[in-house]
């Protein structure tokens, strides 16, 4: 069933793109190939990074906020009361300590307004160019051009209907097996094993702001803060809680709490699972992965060390934000705990799904094969 879905939607594409491309020119349809793969690719990255605005649209429309906000708040004391019996409810006084001793506030707001979405996008961006780079070396445009290949190539190729195309990866290629490993993908592979895991990730923590919807910690003791429709979207616990809002109080570089825009889009409540640690935690372990290990014979020389600092020292990323987020009392501990748990939910259902099928087998590289063909 699942053999015979796929062949489905591999033949209505190899319609579309010879609908739109033709039957004739077969380097055009490798150029509307990519190009369709580069339009569903930026719309999925698109879609999933609006999760936050989707989440705040879907509240706003189909649930009156009182019982929204009641519902976050109640969602937000019953996490204080589990970090205090974990003996984790440090966010208070961690946020004074701060402020007596550091302050930066502007600097602190602005990384976590600005750093959380820019550098995720940095890496979406360079793990997709990677691949289209990759894709388009297994392109033998000239011998598409004059629409000959080799006869070596064009054996392995079952018959073609009249709206076939011979740079689509023959049907018959012979598969042998893989260590399973993430050095032996693709770039390809690799792009969409770290594009689904942030994907997967994304939404999982979208499914949280929509379910268990958590007042963040700036909001415990606000009385004063409205949203768009003018409702109080605070607590007014001040007697119990004295966080500082920072953005509020100091502001960032970048936006503000009371820009209409912000107030608008965002959903005050998204703070269960931390978007911000499961974001930065996928791009560090992103980094490692296609850093991947020095070789074990020069583990005595400098360039050794100095590869594994450059490699594990992005790890120092996801701390940073952790630290920020909590300190401008923007997430519990709790939340980033959660971001983390999301990240490692989402890293082995994928994990799960190429250990069944892609890790299994992957085409042979022979360049006899791939260079007469586009691999999709």
């Amino acid at each position: 069933m699942k053999r015979r879905l796929s062949m489905v939607f591999k033949s209505l594409k190899r319609k579309i793109v010879v609908g739109i491309a033709g039957p004739s020119s077969h380097q055009r349809q490798a150029v509307v190939s990519l190009a369709l793969l580069a339009l569903s690719e930026l719309a999925l990255l698109t879609l999933t990074f609006c999760t936050n605005f989707l989440s705040a649209y879907i509240h706003n429309t189909l649930e009156v906020f009182h019982g929204f906000r009641l519902r976050a708040l109640s969602n937000a004391l019953s996490i204080v009361s589990f970090e205090r019996v974990m003996g984790i409810f440090v966010e208070q006084p961690l946020q004074r300590w701060h402020d007596a001793n550091f302050g930066g506030w502007t600097f602190w707001n602005t990384y976590y307004a600005g750093v959380h979405p820019v550098v995720t996008v940095l890496f979406l961006v360079f793990i997709l160019i990677r691949m289209f780079a990759w894709k388009l070396t297994r392109v033998n445009w000239k011998r598409m051009n004059e629409g000959v290949m080799s006869p070596a190539a064009a054996t392995d190729y079952a018959p073609l209907a009249s709206n076939d195309s011979p740079y689509y990866a023959p049907e018959n290629a012979s598969a042998v097996v893989t260590q399973c490993s993430f050095s032996d993908m693709t770039p390809a592979q690799q792009y969409r094993f770290l594009r689904s895991i942030w994907v997967l990730g994304a939404w999982l923590a979208f499914f949280g702001f929509l379910f268990i919807p958590t007042m963040p910690p700036r909001l415990l003791p606000v009385c004063d803060f409205l949203n768009y429709a003018g409702a109080n979207v605070g607590a007014c616990l001040t007697t119990e809680y004295s966080f500082i809002d920072t953005i509020g109080a100091h502001g960032s570089l970048l936006w503000d709490w009371n820009d209409d825009s912000v107030k608008t889009l965002n959903n005050p409540y998204a703070a269960f699972p931390s978007q911000h640690t499961l974001f930065a935690a996928w791009c560090a372990m992103t980094w490692i992965m296609l850093m991947g290990p020095a070789s074990s014979s020069s583990i005595s020389t400098t360039r050794y060390w100095l590869r594994g600092l450059l490699r594990w020292g992005i790890i120092i990323y996801p701390m940073v934000t952790i630290y920020c987020i909590v300190i401008t009392a923007n997430h519990y501990i709790a939340d980033a705990l959660g971001g983390l748990v999301a990240l490692a939910i989402s890293y082995g259902a994928v994990y799960a799904y190429y250990l069944y099928k892609d890790c299994r087998f992957s085409y042979h590289k022979d360049d006899t094969m791939v260079s007469a063909v586009l691999p999709y």
